[in-house]
């Protein structure tokens, strides 16, 4: 899911990272939308493609979905572009596809596993819309895009 109001990519998945530390810093724990706190377990690296690792991702507790920062990205050299159906999220550099999103409602999700995402590397998982709309309910959905 990617999020505008995320400060910080974070997930629940251990079995993303391809490396962890557990000293996480001053990033004791995760406030969301709703007011709910989560403890964050350990910071790390994930791959999102072959070429392109993103680093400092958090690994929260009792957190069940992938949360991108908008932010973060851009901060990556990465374009987001957004329209009323889709998200298309391409290289500053050379304008090359990294991946692409669509809309469910009024928030923007990623489905690595789809053709069109074309990540056969990609180690964030796939989850349904229902999980999504839940979370975004509980979350704040006003947090979303």
């Amino acid at each position: 899911m990617l999020d505008s109001g995320c400060t910080q990519h974070m997930t629940g998945y251990v079995k993303m990272f391809t490396s962890l530390d557990e000293d996480v810093g001053d990033h004791e724990h995760v406030t969301f939308g709703d007011n709910s706190k989560r403890k964050v377990v350990s910071l790390g690296k994930v791959a999102i493609t072959k070429d392109l690792s993103i680093s400092n991702i958090l690994l929260v507790e009792s957190v069940s979905f992938n949360f991108f920062s908008i932010a973060q990205l851009c901060h990556l050299g990465l374009i987001c572009t957004f329209s009323d159906q889709e998200v298309v999220v391409t290289s500053k550099e050379d304008k090359s596809l990294i991946f692409k999103g669509f809309r469910h409602g009024n928030i923007y999700l990623i489905d690595f596993s789809s053709n069109d995402a074309s990540l056969a590397t990609c180690l964030f998982t796939k989850n349904t819309k229902d999980l999504a709309r839940t979370k975004a309910r509980r979350w704040g959905s006003s947090r979303f895009l």
